[in-house]
């Protein structure tokens, strides 16, 4: 099955104030055309009545959810990013996207930042995980989402949008929320738009992490002239000789990426890929009885920040594993990328966009900066699963 899913290409990239407050306008509505009534697209994926999950997105590509009864599983505090394929009796999961927001002030990054899936909650006393819903505007159907009509150029596009709240941390008193949204034309890209509340301290950073790359099993990151393989990044690595899950000395990690080091769009766009080191990590030998076993086809994951975002900050982040959270499992294949985002300082309204699609990186990808499958090195080892 192919997830539907086209290479990118935006409008011309500008920078500026003004664009930026523009774009937003235009997510929050401003440029709607039409009303915000049940989808005509017969792709779209919403709740239309109470009790249903909280999930969201396109058939033909992504899907995005909350915690809810029925919805796609996992921890709390976390945005569900998954897709449907064959035979499925719905969605399913394929990576998570944390909230981290990181204050302002002085003293180390890691101190003035917190985590939305790691923190207990202060609403649900008991629970581990903030409390993320759907804001309220007393629509007849907000949990649905605002389905709008929009007119780009000479296109007419539907985009789906849902205001996600989060609860206000406790460590650095951030107070965030995301607007998540996917428009009708870029099926596997999910938008999110990030907001400070006008009760939170000033945010330095608002990090937006997909978390569960060893899923996928995620081992080459895709940069300008170059990929990284994280078992010759972390051959050396020391790794604790025995897991300790209440410290997290599992995660390793070197510097990030620079924004000289991503791959370019001819609009002026940033992006950077992730994915697997095996041909079909569905079927590598040992994945039916590894501790996560992988279900779905080989995926491309991927940040992409439109040119008018682009901070000079701007920069990629991974950090590894070798074995699976949680557990005292060895991760299939080795140690593989866990963490992968973007960050840069923040402004209101940030939109970044993290995509997937079953194109391999040097088929999907069409930009200035040079990026074609290497003819050794990272792909010459796909489909082992030696650990």
């Amino acid at each position: 099955m192919k997830l539907g899913l086209t290479p990118v290409s935006p409008g011309v990239a500008q920078r500026g104030g003004l664009l930026r407050l523009v774009c937003i306008a235009v997510l929050l509505g401003a440029a709607m055309i039409g009303s915000t009534a049940m989808a005509q697209d017969t792709q779209w994926v919403q709740p239309t009545k109470p009790g249903e999950p909280l999930v969201w997105g396109r058939r033909d590509g992504i899907v995005f959810g909350l915690s809810s009864p029925g919805g796609i599983k996992g921890p709390r505090g976390l945005i569900r990013v998954g897709v449907f394929v064959p035979d499925a009796t719905g969605p399913q999961l394929l990576n998570f996207i944390a909230v981290e927001p990181v204050i302002e002030g002085p003293g180390q990054r890691f101190d003035r930042m917190a985590f939305s899936e790691m923190e207990n909650s202060e609403l649900d006393p008991g629970l581990r995980g903030k409390r993320m819903w759907v804001h309220s505007d007393g629509g007849p159907n907000e949990r649905g989402g605002t389905l709008e009509t929009l007119r780009v150029g000479d296109s007419t596009i539907e985009r789906l949008s849902v205001r996600i709240d989060v609860e206000k941390f406790t460590h650095n008193g951030a107070h965030v929320y995301v607007i998540a949204s996917i428009e009708s034309d870029h099926p596997g890209e999910l938008r999110l738009s990030t907001f400070a509340e006008k009760d939170s301290p000033p945010i330095e950073e608002f990090a937006l992490t997909a978390t569960m790359g060893n899923y996928e099993r995620l081992r080459l990151l895709w940069l300008k002239d170059r990929v990284v393989d994280s078992r010759e990044l972390f051959a050396n690595y020391p790794w604790p000789t025995k897991w300790r899950m209440e410290t997290g000395d599992d995660f390793a990690e070197k510097e990030n990426y620079p924004l000289s080091e991503m791959l370019r769009t001819g609009d002026g766009d940033a992006i950077v890929f992730c994915t697997s080191s095996e041909a079909d990590p569905k079927h590598s030998p040992g994945n039916e009885s590894a501790h996560w076993t992988y279900t779905l086809p080989k995926i491309t994951q991927y940040w992409r920040i439109p040119g008018h975002e682009v901070e000079p900050d701007l920069r990629v982040r991974v950090n590894a594993r070798h074995m699976y959270w949680a557990s005292a499992s060895p991760i299939l294949g080795g140690v593989a990328f866990e963490n992968f985002e973007v960050r840069q300082r923040f402004v209101q309204g940030q939109t970044s966009m993290f995509g997937i699609t079953q194109q391999e990186p040097w088929v999907f990808y069409h930009g200035l900066s040079h990026l074609t499958p290497p003819a050794a090195g990272p792909l010459a080892t796909q489909g082992k699963t030696d650990q």
